[in-house]
C-alpha cells in the first residue's frame, strides 16, 4: 500500500490524545531509513517515526505488526500510535538509553542479554508476521531495484553466484520462519546501563524468515569463538553444527543484500547519511568472507551431501 506523505507537524496534529497538550519537538540524529523526533508533550516524551522517501519497498503495516511482537515480548519499545494510511508510528521515549556500538559485543554480559532478546522476540507464542520473506527474496528486489541505476558493482556476478548457491542449500535444509527483526545490528539496540534493560528498535524489514539469519547479522565482525556462545545463548546451552553453518552462510548473504541496499538509498533517500562508504565497508568484508574455505563445507551440510561416498 503506498503511504501518503506526512511531515512532523501534520504528524502531531493527528493524535486525538495530544489535542490541546503543550508540545514541542527535535529531531533525533542517528536514523538511516526513516526521519525521527522526539516529541514532548505536556513534559512526556515520545519517540515519533515518519517514512523516509526512497521506503517505498517497506511493508509498513506489517513493520506495525513485528513492533507489537517486540513490545509483547519485551525485546522491543512499548507502542503507542500507529496511522495506517501515512506509516507513522510512535513509542515510548527510551530515557537513559543509549545506542550500543561493535565494542559492545565484546562485553560478555551484553553480548548475552542481545541474544536472549532477539530469542524472546522470534518465539513469542501465537504471533507471527503477515509477511514471509527469505533474505534472498529481499537481496534480489534491492538487486532489481538497483539496475534501474547507472551503476552495479563490480563484483556483481560473483555476488549473484553466491546468492544462488546459498539459496539453494537453505531450500534444501528448510528451516522453519519465525518473525525476524531482518536488520538486527548494534545501531538497532538501545541499552540502559543503570538498569541494564535493553530493547531492539526499527523492525521495517522484519519478516517472517530463517531466525538465523538475524544471529548472523548482530555478529557479522565477531569470532567463531563469538559465533559458538551466540548459538549456545539462542539454544539455551546447546551448541548446532547445523545453526553454525546457517549463521556463517547467512553472514556472507547478509552482506550482498545490504550492499545492493546502500546503493539503491544512496540513490534515492532524503537522509543526510554516506551510504558508499557502508557499501564500501561491506564490499570489503564480502571479499574477505567468501573466500573462507569453509563455505563449501557449510553448503555441503546444509544440502545434505556426506562426507564420504556411500
Amino acid at each position: 500500500m503506498s503511504m501518503v506523505k506526512t511531515n512532523i507537524d501534520e504528524a502531531i496534529a493527528r493524535v486525538d490524545d495530544w489535542k490541546g497538550c503543550k508540545i514541542s519537538y527535535d529531531p533525533v540524529p542517528g536514523g538511516i531509513t526513516n526521519p525521527n523526533f522526539k516529541v514532548n508533550v505536556d513534559g512526556v516524551n515520545f519517540f515519533l517515526k515518519i517514512p523516509g522517501e526512497g521506503t517505498d519497498f517497506i511493508d509498513r503495516p506489517n513493520c506495525h505488526a513485528a513492533n507489537l511482537i517486540a513490545d509483547k515480548s519485551g525485546a522491543g519499545p512499548k507502542v503507542y500510535y500507529y496511522f495506517d494510511d501515512t506509516g507513522v508510528e510512535i513509542f515510548e521515549w527510551l530515557e537513559g538509553y543509549r545506542t550500543l556500538n561493535f565494542g559492545d559485543m565484546y562485553d560478555g554480559e551484553i553480548f548475552k542479554e542481545i541474544f536472549t532478546h532477539i530469542a524472546a522476540f522470534h518465539n513469542v507464542e501465537g504471533m507471527t508476521l503477515p509477511l514471509t520473506q527469505s533474505v534472498f527474496k529481499q537481496a534480489y528486489d534491492m538487486i532489481d531495484r538497483v539496475k534501474d541505476s547507472n551503476y552495479l558493482p563490480p563484483w556483481h556476478d560473483k555476488m549473484l553466484y553466491m546468492l544462488k548457491v546459498c539459496e539453494e542449500a537453505f531450500q534444501k535444509y528448510g528451516a522453519p520462519n519465525k518473525p525476524c527483526h531482518n536488520d538486527f545490528w548494534t545501531n538497532n539496540i538501545m541499552r540502559n546501563d543503570t538498569t541494564g534493560d535493553l530493547k531492539i528498535i526499527d523492525y521495517e524489514y522484519a519478516s517472517m524468515n530463517d531466525p538465523y539469519y538475524d544471529l548472523a547479522l548482530c555478529n557479522l565482525g565477531g569470532t567463531d569463538a563469538m559465533d559458538v556462545e551466540l548459538i549456545k545463548i539462542y539454544n539455551g546451552g546447546e551448541f548446532d553444527e547445523d545453526g553454525f553453518a546457517r549463521l556463517k552462510l547467512f553472514k556472507l548473504v547478509g552482506d550482498i543484500k545490504w550492499t545492493y541496499w546502500s546503493l539503491y538509498q544512496s540513490l534515492n533517500s532524503n537522509v543526510n547519511f554516506d551510504y558508499m562508504n557502508w557499501y564500501g565497508t561491506k564490499v570489503a568484508r564480502l571479499q574477505y568472507m567468501w573466500q573462507d574455505p569453509r563455505v563449501d563445507s557449510w553448503l555441503n551440510r546444509l544440502n545434505g551431501k556426506p562426507v564420504f561416498r556411500s
